[in-house]
């Protein structure tokens, strides 16, 4: 499955899935945004494997991840993809703490 086009960015919470962002991914840049953040970054996709290496820049409402309160934080994406249009894996800091978090992508739309 192509990855490049629109998707629903979503990490599970104390509440279940929650959408976060919507991603842009086309010739291997990672492009997200929400009302609070904007992510820059790359991927790769390699058959049905998905890494992606961004840094999350927080304005506006600044939350929590990794139990650290920051406006900047890198970070990594890994996941496999899914023949039902999704993208599942985790995000990992790249500072090296074990700790991560459940994310998945949903296909949105394609680009152009």
């Amino acid at each position: 499955m192509k990855v490049e086009g629109v998707w629903g960015v979503e990490f599970h919470g104390l509440h279940g899935w929650e959408r976060v962002s919507t991603a842009f991914l086309e010739n291997g840049r990672y492009l997200a945004a929400s009302a609070d953040h904007y992510t820059i970054g790359s991927y790769k996709k390699e058959k049905n494997k998905f890494r992606a290496k961004a840094r999350i820049n927080q304005y506006g409402m600044v939350r929590t991840i990794f139990g650290t309160k920051s406006e900047n934080f890198d970070i990594v994406f890994k996941g496999k993809i899914k023949n039902n249009g999704q993208i599942v894996g985790k995000a990992l800091p790249t500072s090296g703490e074990n700790l991560d978090i459940r994310i998945r992508w949903i296909r949105l739309d394609k680009l152009g």
